[in-house]
């Protein structure tokens, strides 16, 4: 491979490079409704042609944009290895902080729906992701709490304590900016008290008697 090869490899990688940290930096400072691939490529500096050139489209450069941000949770993501921990306070942390990270970036939790399809659409994918969320130490947990040992049914209520924990900072960031006289019909507890509430309804066994 020619000095000319490396540098030509070098440069494709520095400027793709370039429009996903510009696109990260536009999502932290003014949310997803202003990562357009116009205000992309001018917060880059490119040419607009170039951000479909390396991505393909704005979905996957949205994707890209999207494991960035959640590889930034590191303080929700240690939590789970903390083995001190009893597992459903290690697993009520988790969710506190993995929350309180979301709500930082309004959008942030539609859009990591937005790409289901781009994350189920791959095993390579799959697998990062899955690596990434921490998934097999949350089904530790889960495991640890319920004693369920099938990993279809932990998978289950991983699914079901995700849909509900996620699914009103989807519904709060979805709200129009003037949210006057609408916030009363949804104002929610603390994230705390809501975890506990749901964990006393997911984690208690049923009395048969």
């Amino acid at each position: 491979m020619t000095k000319a090869t490396n540098y030509a490899d070098s440069s494709e990688k520095d400027t793709k490079q370039t429009i996903l940290d510009a696109t990260v930096e536009l999502i932290r400072e003014n949310g997803f409704g202003c990562a357009t691939l116009r205000n992309i490529a001018a917060k880059a500096d490119i040419n607009l042609a170039l951000v479909n050139y390396y991505f393909g489209s704005k979905d996957h450069l949205l994707g890209a944009a999207v494991r960035v941000l959640v590889s930034t949770f590191n303080d929700a993501f240690q939590v789970l290895e903390d083995d001190l921990l009893p597992p459903r306070e290690r697993l009520k942390e988790f969710f506190i902080r993995y929350i309180t990270n979301l709500e930082r970036y309004p959008g942030l939790a539609k859009q990591m729906l937005d790409q289901r399809h781009v994350i189920l659409g791959s095993h390579d994918e799959y697998a990062r992701y899955c690596k990434m969320m921490r998934i097999e130490k949350i089904l530790a947990a889960l495991q640890e709490i319920t004693g369920e040992q099938d990993k279809d049914q932990q998978m289950t209520m991983l699914f079901q304590l995700y849909g509900a924990m996620v699914f009103p900072v989807v519904m709060a960031s979805s709200l129009p900016q003037d949210q006057e006289g609408v916030l009363p019909v949804f104002q929610l507890p603390a994230i705390g008290d809501q975890i506990d509430g749901l964990f006393d309804r997911f984690f208690t066994k049923p009395n048969h008697n």
